[in-house]
């Protein structure tokens, strides 16, 4: 009690010195305030809600520095996939790329093999081949959404610009395969960490065939493969509709030729995509697309017969960790046919039948579904 009347007669004393001093802070205070309410009182709450409850600012500081980080990954993300553009490129054709002596008519010595790559940070490097007169290009949609490693690679000769071009003369299908091997090699040897993937469209599952039969012969030249995807193999001449025409197609006059072809499809659609076919390969070398045909003409069995091609599927399957073959619309009818007799044999989830065009197969949304999913085992 002593102390607390001591302090209040401190006080009043205080204010009786200083009273003038005083009256006017607090009317200047209070004419701020009532000048100033909204903002004081907003002040005011300001400070109570963020500095007394001060969590606030650390979360504030917190998702800051989040969001700048999600910022500059954005930036970098964006960066990287500027340097992941499709490139054209080409490996050199060496004479000691072949354990074989080579015909005399076939000259490739000194030439040049050209792909489409796109990098990307994966394990998984994804090799693409094309069908019959198309080339690397027919992939590039895809490329240019994969998140995997991609390279297209252009068979010999079939480029626009070696239409007529003289050093590069038509070759057979056995040579196109060596070529091929030399590429994947070279890929191999590029990438030694990468798992190797092969996707073969059409007749580009034909060369996956011959492939395996090269390797079998040379077994060191085989590059380690960790999965293989076809996409409608010929399995006999009743497969090979449009191989089997182009086969007898004359190369100076092909314009017969390539009318019949038109009159296949039977539907709108199929017309649309002969015609876009059509023009394609009308473009190329038709010298070079006719030998590649008439070889896989006398590659292929009569139609009915299956014994080939079971037996060269056990070859690409006996290379591979893991195989698929899917079928489009267009092989429906042979579909059963041929499940029934690899069930025969022991084979199973290995076939399956996709409801798309036969063309459809190329497309960018198909690609990039199948072979996720052929990389994740399924």
């Amino acid at each position: 009690m002593i102390h607390s009347s001591v302090l209040m007669e401190r006080t009043a004393a205080f204010v009786a010195r200083h009273k003038l001093a005083l009256t006017l802070a607090g009317g200047l205070t209070g004419s701020a305030i009532g000048i100033y309410s909204d903002e004081a009182r907003a002040l005011i709450a300001w400070t109570w809600s963020h500095v007394v409850a001060g969590g606030t600012l650390v979360t504030l500081a917190v998702a800051g520095v989040f969001s700048l980080a999600w910022w500059a990954r954005g930036l970098t993300e964006r960066r990287r996939e500027l340097r992941r553009e499709v490139v054209r490129n080409f490996f050199d054709i060496h004479a000691d790329d072949f354990e074989e002596d080579l015909p005399s008519d076939d000259a490739v010595i000194g030439r040049q093999l050209w792909y489409l790559e796109r990098g990307a940070e994966s394990g998984d490097l994804v090799v693409l081949l094309h069908g019959l007169g198309l080339d690397a290009d027919d992939f590039r949609p895809f490329m240019n959404v994969a998140r995997q490693h991609t390279v297209a690679i252009t068979l010999f000769g079939h480029n626009v610009e070696e239409t007529r071009d003289h050093r590069y003369r038509p070759i057979g299908m056995a040579l196109h395969a060596d070529l091929i091997s030399g590429a994947l090699n070279n890929l191999q040897r590029q990438y030694p960490y990468k798992r190797l993937t092969l996707v073969g469209f059409s007749v580009g599952c034909d060369l996956l065939f011959r492939l395996a039969e090269l390797w079998r012969d040379h077994p060191e030249r085989q590059p380690k493969i960790r999965s293989m995807l076809l996409l409608d193999p010929n399995i006999n001449h009743s497969t090979m509709v449009i191989s089997s025409k182009v086969a007898r197609l004359n190369p100076e006059h092909p314009l017969a030729e390539l009318k019949r072809i038109a009159q296949i499809p039977a539907e709108i659609v199929e017309f649309q995509n002969f015609c876009e076919y059509l023009h394609k390969i009308s473009g190329k070398d038709l010298g070079q697309v006719q030998r590649y045909a008439a070889d896989l003409l006398d590659y292929w069995e009569p139609d009915g017969r299956y014994e080939l091609f079971f037996e060269r599927l056990e070859r690409v399957r006996a290379i591979s960790d893991l195989t698929r073959v899917y079928f489009s619309l267009h092989f429906e009818q042979r579909f059963n046919d041929v499940v029934a007799r690899a069930r025969q044999r022991g084979i199973r989830q290995v076939f399956d039948l996709r409801r798309v065009d036969h063309f459809e197969f190329c497309q960018d949304a198909f690609l990039k579904r199948e072979i996720s999913a052929l990389l994740r085992g399924r």
